[in-house]
């Protein structure tokens, strides 16, 4: 059986915030959910002067953190509950855009805290505009969002078909002023988001069709990546890449390397793309004993030969980010891992031993 389902009316193109302004008309007033980083690449701009056009009243809130927690969304939503918009607009990565899915579920239900959304009970959510400044969280085309919860030390999402934003406004020009370490990070999380999907149980013909596109133009830009010779035709791409990750995980959920590297980006403040970098060799050494044809697919449409090579490869990049982490600090990370609900998306079984390797080689 295979299922897809993806509501999200997509444009993707230069100046699109621009160009379809029209998309906007969905309320009188809207919330702007964002960070610092939309003031320096020309995102904010852009939507404010669609809606001044459109004669939109807004309200913005532009301080939302990297991996924000649950007491943050809350501060946001009150705020934004006072303002009573009839839409939500997330501009950012992957940290604005889960946000904006959270506020607009909560000025939706305002008897309920952020913490109530890992219940999922929620009925009922504002629409949402979706606009990636980054290339690598997808999040403009997925019903996940995902929020840091202190009481657990660690990252937790939740999901729910009404929060896939309404639109997505996919415009590579935002990622022309990304420095390079933050397209590194990201353009390595969308791969892990390509790769899992790939290998998980839920793939089929119409995943492997968006993967084998998606690894296709990351081969085709690999070495431009390398050597920090980036042209806006790489950038294109990679926005390209993100994209399909994020219409892939969508459909498939994600395997292990995101809840460990989870641990990495909350205990060793690796960022989040950075520490699935970190993982994805490894990891593909243990789907290779049970995957090895699918393992093949995903290196040989990266143009890699090996597992080995691939290693060597992302290893340039996250070299000096890898931590040094003990036994009974892995075998922590293994054990946490092992209880995300992510394990039910693989093909096979996993013992704690196997997660245990699998950190194992990533930081030898």
């Amino acid at each position: 059986m295979s299922k897809f389902f993806m509501p999200t009316k997509v444009i993707f193109e230069k100046d699109g915030v621009l160009k379809n302004k029209d998309l906007f008309r969905l309320g009188k007033k809207a919330f702007i959910v964002t960070s610092p980083s939309s003031l320096m690449n020309g995102s904010l701009e852009d939507v404010t002067t669609v809606l001044k056009e459109l004669s939109i009243e807004y309200s913005i809130y532009s301080k939302i953190a990297q991996n924000p927690s649950v007491e943050q969304i809350d501060e946001v939503s009150n705020l934004a509950r006072e303002f009573s918009p009839d839409f939500i607009i997330g501009i950012g990565g992957g940290s604005p855009l889960d946000s904006s899915k959270a506020v607009a579920v909560l000025c939706a239900e305002k008897n309920l805290k952020a913490q109530d959304l890992f219940d999922s009970k929620f009925e009922k959510c504002l629409p949402i505009v979706a606009i990636p400044t980054t290339c690598g969280t997808g999040s403009e085309v997925t019903p996940y969002s995902i929020l840091t919860l202190k009481t657990i030390e660690n990252k937790k999402s939740f999901s729910s078909e009404l929060i896939f934003p309404k639109i997505a406004i996919v415009d590579y020009k935002y990622l022309l002023t990304l420095p390079y370490n933050v397209i590194v990070n990201t353009l390595f999380d969308a791969l892990s988001h390509v790769i899992e999907g790939y290998l998980s149980k839920s793939s089929d013909h119409i995943i492997e069709a968006y993967a084998k596109k998606a690894l296709s133009l990351f081969a085709s830009s690999k070495g431009n990546l390398k050597e920090n010779h980036l042209k806006e035709t790489d950038l294109e791409k990679f926005a390209w890449i993100s994209l399909i990750g994020g219409i892939i995980i969508a459909q498939t959920g994600t395997l292990i390397v995101h809840p460990l590297g989870y641990n990495l980006t909350y205990y060793h403040d690796i960022p989040h793309g950075r520490a699935n970098a970190i993982l994805l060799s490894s990891f593909l050494r243990l789907e290779s004993k049970y995957l090895k044809e699918e393992v093949n697919f995903v290196l040989n449409n990266m143009d890699f030969e090996s597992i080995d090579e691939f290693s060597e490869f992302v290893r340039f990049f996250v070299k000096e980010s890898i931590p040094k982490l003990s036994s009974d600090r892995m075998e922590y990370y293994a054990k946490r891992a092992l209880e995300s609900k992510n394990v039910a998306n693989l093909k096979h079984t996993v013992s704690l031993d196997e997660m245990i390797d699998v950190l194992k080689g990533s930081i030898e």
